[in-house]
């Protein structure tokens, strides 16, 4: 057997075809969709990067593996809870593809996520480290061309995964020119932000929002309608709709680009003879808010634009599932054990991860109870996704006020809370905390649940990295709250924006090496 795994990153699932998006953004992901078995609730346990795929590479939460955010303390893979040497990987808890390594499956990843994250506990624990590109992130042709001649030199092995790291999803969108025609000319793309949203989303604070979207040190002036960032330009604020559509029409072009390499890679397999031996996977580390809770083009909040992922798992000799959409929840990390399974390699008891398997072989699968969604960057967040709810407590809201926080001062850190019915609300334009205690106390003891196994474990013992960081350093590394609070009373800002940027600058700090 052999594997490919391809990794995008801040792919949202709904901007697929095969998950419903009514643009043609995806044509060659689509089929694989066809063939095989798409997780309709899949969810990345921790995100953004650096925690998605820390969790990946151990199959285990970020509160135990330690990695939860991009800087400070919150950063390092902590696989001891500060109790090991750093180089002895406990027989139960191993390093996922490491794991597969050491029982004879060649494993392979492309990518320059570990030196753009000082993520090496990621690259490590592949057999095999390749960066297509001297740079921190990579252009989608360097991973497809150096992918492609890894393949003409395996094709005869047997037993391998490769796993693909395409970056081109993430802003800036670079080299998108060609694609941007093809998305627009197949429909409208995703419209529900009017300008009564754009209204209702006027006072936000931070950057990455609806007011402003570049951080103040990357631009001059106000005056400007859009900023330059990589081949496309990003408004300075999104006060009408124009301008989220532009922003709808560069994110959907990356997909469409990216697809077009899965399609090369897909036909270097089927060239090469082994696209029938060969399982394909799709998935993300996490996505993107486009315009939810007035983010817009980043991955600042643990809700279903950041933590939804896609999860698309095509084993040609597993008959019987072609088509197939599993409705159950599972975690992105779910993947590790599933891919045990298909190599016949046994799962470690010390992991979190659960095999997907029987949803891959038609066999009764009841995917998770609930899940919980942790995330490290802009603001400190954790999220319970169960049936049609989601529940969020915000744990240090950085720089940012997010539209209609509900707040229980019965609660740690003032109690910033969401709740909304997906599918009555899906896109999350009222919070029901206050409407709906009963369904409030419901998550509330799911998130309490899961800190009794999780974080009161012997294995983390207490330790919460999440709750110790929004404690200490704050999610201040891609925004500086002085230069925040600088630039809304240099051009206008209302009194409110002012003192919200002027009480995060009075907490700051920043450590002295953030990546």
């Amino acid at each position: 057997m052999r594997a490919i795994v391809i990794d995008i990153d801040s792919l949202r699932a709904d901007r697929l075809g095969c998950y419903g998006y009514g643009r043609d953004t995806s044509p060659t992901i689509d089929s694989v969709a066809d063939d095989g078995v798409r997780f309709e609730e899949c969810y990345t346990s921790d995100s953004p990067c650096l925690p998605s795929r820390s969790s990946l590479a151990t199959a285990r939460f970020g509160a135990k593996h330690g990695a939860v955010t991009h800087w400070g303390e919150g950063q390092w893979l902590d696989l001891y809870s500060g109790r090991g040497n750093g180089r002895d990987y406990p027989s139960d808890r191993p390093l996922s593809f490491r794991h597969l390594s050491e029982r004879g499956v060649h494993t392979c990843t492309v990518t320059s996520f570990s030196k753009r994250h000082a993520a090496y506990h990621f690259s490590g624990s592949f057999r095999e480290s390749i960066q297509p590109e001297p740079g921190a992130a990579d252009n989608a042709g360097a991973v497809t061309d150096t992918a492609r001649k890894w393949i003409g030199d395996h094709a005869d092995d047997d037993d391998w995964i490769l796993h693909l790291n395409y970056w081109d999803v993430h802003h800036p969108y670079l080299d998108i020119g060609e694609f941007v025609d093809e998305v627009r000319s197949s429909g409208p793309g995703a419209d529900w932000v009017d300008q009564d949203v754009l209204d209702a989303q006027a006072g936000t604070t931070g950057v990455r929002c609806r007011s402003l979207w570049p951080s103040p040190t990357h631009h001059d002036s106000q005056d400007r309608e859009y900023v330059e960032y990589g081949d496309w330009p990003m408004p300075v604020e999104f006060d009408t709709p124009e301008k989220v559509r532009h922003l709808t029409d560069g994110y959907d072009a990356s997909i469409r680009k990216v697809d077009a390499e899965v399609r090369k890679v897909l036909s270097t397999l089927e060239r090469a003879g082994i696209r029938d031996e060969t399982a394909v996977v799709i998935t993300a580390d996490h996505g993107e808010a486009l315009g939810e809770h007035g983010i817009y083009a980043e991955h600042a909040l643990a809700h279903p634009p950041c933590q939804r992922v896609p999860l698309i798992v095509d084993v040609p000799d597993w008959t019987g599932t072609a088509g197939t959409a599993v409705e159950e929840p599972v975690y992105q990390f779910d993947l590790v054990p599933t891919l045990c399974d298909l190599f016949d390699v046994d799962i470690p008891t010390g992991w979190d991860a659960s095999s997907v398997t029987a949803a891959l072989t038609g066999d009764p699968f009841e995917g998770r109870e609930y899940l919980v969604c942790g995330h490290g960057i802009y603001t400190f967040s954790r999220a319970v996704y169960h049936g049609e709810w989601m529940y969020t407590r915000i744990l240090h809201p950085g720089v940012f006020s997010v539209p209609g926080l509900y707040n229980d001062p019965a609660l740690p850190n003032d109690g910033l809370e969401l709740l909304h019915n997906l599918d009555d609300d899906p896109h999350m334009t009222e919070n029901l905390v206050g409407e709906r205690p009963d369904v409030t106390a419901e998550m509330r003891s799911y998130l309490d649940e899961w800190r009794d196994d999780v974080v009161n474990s012997e294995e983390a013992r207490g330790r919460d990295p999440l709750t110790e960081m929004a404690a200490t350093d704050g999610p201040y590394l891609y925004v500086d709250p002085h230069d925040l609070a600088e630039w809304y009373a240099d051009h206008g800002f209302s009194e409110a924006q002012l003192t919200l940027a002027e009480t995060a600058a009075e907490e700051f700090s920043k450590p002295d090496f953030p990546y």
